[in-house]
């Protein structure tokens, strides 16, 4: 009996290679749901919801950090008055603001650029060095899944996308 073997998948008996795709399809979608990167091959432009949280923490630290190296732009004067104090707080607050705001964009920006990258490095690492070179130019994972899916679904004879 000859054996077809996928990457991350069990040996398929060559009598059942017209399955090989949905097997390795089923089988690569379950490790990356493992992963948490299912999503980047379902949902074009996915942005998972969890990374502006994650930022929005960093970005207390950050501030955190500023406000100790730079205590001299965090002073108020005793001596305001409460229109001044007011408005001396009102600064404060925009500045912050503005600080916060700068950190959480970078910081889910880069966060969500390691994502799409891991994402992508799983999917090329599942696949043959053919198809690696086929679509050596697609860096998103949501396209190279899709011109996987077409090329596989479209042509049932042709059907193994490690091989």
């Amino acid at each position: 009996m000859w054996y077809i073997v996928l990457r991350g998948v069990k040996p398929i008996r060559a009598d059942l290679r017209p399955l090989a795709y949905t097997l390795w399809k089923t089988d690569f979608l379950s490790q990356a749901t493992s992963r948490d990167l299912a999503e980047f091959y379902s949902t074009q432009d996915y942005v998972p919801q969890g990374n502006r949280i994650d930022a929005l923490n960093i970005s207390k630290m950050y501030l955190e950090l500023h406000q100790v190296e730079y205590s001299e732009l965090y002073v108020i004067d005793p001596t305001l008055s409460e229109t001044d104090r007011d408005a001396r707080l009102a600064e404060i607050k925009a500045h912050t603001t503005a600080i916060q705001r700068e950190v959480i964009a970078r910081e889910a920006t880069k966060k969500l650029a390691n994502q799409r990258s891991a994402a992508h490095t799983f999917l090329v690492s599942a696949i043959s060095t053919n198809l690696r070179r086929l679509y050596q130019a697609t860096t998103c994972p949501f396209e190279l899944f899709e011109h996987i899916k077409t090329r596989f679904e479209s042509n049932p004879m042709d059907n193994n996308p490690t091989v």
